[in-house]
C-alpha cells in the first residue's frame, strides 16, 4: 500500500511537471461565444446576422447602384420616414414596382427601371444599373463602416423576400405582375423555369431595396426571441422582365 501511494505521488507529481509545456504546446484557444459576438447584445445582434467590420477592400462585381436616366429619386426614397409604422402597414406610399431592363443568370450587374408612385394615378420612372453582388454597408456605433455577409445576405434574400405576402384586405394583383400601382400577393418570390435567374433577380431586388432605405440592417436583427421579426412592408416587388433584356440567350 505504501510502494502504491509512492507511485500515485511520483505520477501526480510528473503530471504537475509537465502541465505548463503541455499547456504552452496546445494552439490557443478560440474565445467564448458571447466573446466572439462583441463586447455589446447591439454588435452580437449584428454578428449574428452578418454585420461583421470592413478588414479591407471587399471584391465587387460592380457599384451597388448606378443612375442612368430620371428622376434620380430611388437612392433613399424611403430613408426619413417612420420604419415602424411601414412595418406595421399603416403607410400606403410611395411604392415601387422594379422592371428589369437587360437581365440573366450570369449577368452581374442587370438594368431595373423603377416606377415610383407617390399615389393611386401619380407616378414617375428612373432607370438604374444595380448589382447583385455588391456590398451592403452600414455605420456601426463607433461610426465605422460594416459590411453585411453572405448569411445576412441569404436571410434578406430568402427567408425574408420568399416569405413576404401582401396583408389580407390590402389591394394586390394576384399572381399578376405589373408596373403598379399595387403590388403582386408574393413581391418578389418571382417564379421562372431556370432558378438561377430568379435568385439573381432578388439579389438585384435587395441592392435597391438597399439603395432606398426600404430594408434596413434592422431588419435583419433576431428580436428577443432570436427569431427574426417578419418583414411585413409590400410597398417594393418586382414589376417583370423584358423580354428583349434577356442575356441568357
Amino acid at each position: 500500500m505504501k510502494h502504491a501511494g509512492q507511485g500515485a505521488l511520483a505520477l501526480l507529481t510528473l503530471a504537475l511537471a509537465s502541465f505548463p509545456t503541455l499547456a504552452q504546446d496546445q494552439p490557443a484557444q478560440k474565445p467564448g461565444f458571447f466573446r466572439q459576438l462583441g463586447d455589446s447584445l447591439k454588435d452580437a445582434g449584428q454578428r449574428m446576422v452578418g454585420a461583421k467590420p470592413r478588414s479591407g477592400t471587399p471584391a465587387q462585381t460592380g457599384p451597388l447602384y448606378t443612375p442612368i436616366s430620371g428622376a434620380g429619386r430611388i437612392n433613399g426614397l424611403y430613408k426619413n420616414e417612420d420604419h415602424q409604422a411601414a412595418q406595421l402597414g399603416r403607410l400606403d406610399w410611395p411604392r415601387v414596382a422594379l422592371s428589369f431592363k437587360e437581365w440573366g443568370a450570369s449577368l452581374p450587374c442587370w438594368t431595373v427601371e423603377a416606377r415610383i408612385w407617390t399615389s393611386a394615378t401619380a407616378s414617375t420612372s428612373e432607370t438604374f444599373q444595380a448589382c447583385a453582388d455588391a456590398p451592403l454597408t452600414i455605420r456601426d456605433d463607433l461610426s465605422e463602416e460594416a459590411e453585411l455577409n453572405d448569411n445576412a445576405r441569404a436571410k434578406a434574400t430568402t427567408d425574408l423576400m420568399v416569405g413576404l405576402r401582401v396583408r389580407p384586405g390590402k389591394p394586390n394583383t394576384g399572381d399578376q405582375r405589373t408596373t403598379g400601382p399595387n403590388p403582386p400577393r408574393e413581391p418578389f418570390n418571382v417564379t421562372t423555369s431556370r432558378g438561377g435567374v430568379a435568385d439573381q433577380a432578388r439579389k438585384v431586388a435587395l441592392s435597391a431595396a438597399w439603395v432606398s432605405g426600404y430594408l434596413r440592417a434592422e431588419d435583419l436583427y433576431p428580436g428577443p426571441s432570436g427569431i427574426l421579426t417578419p418583414f411585413r412592408d409590400t410597398r417594393m416587388w418586382i414589376g417583370g422582365f423584358d423580354p428583349a433584356g434577356n442575356r441568357d440567350k
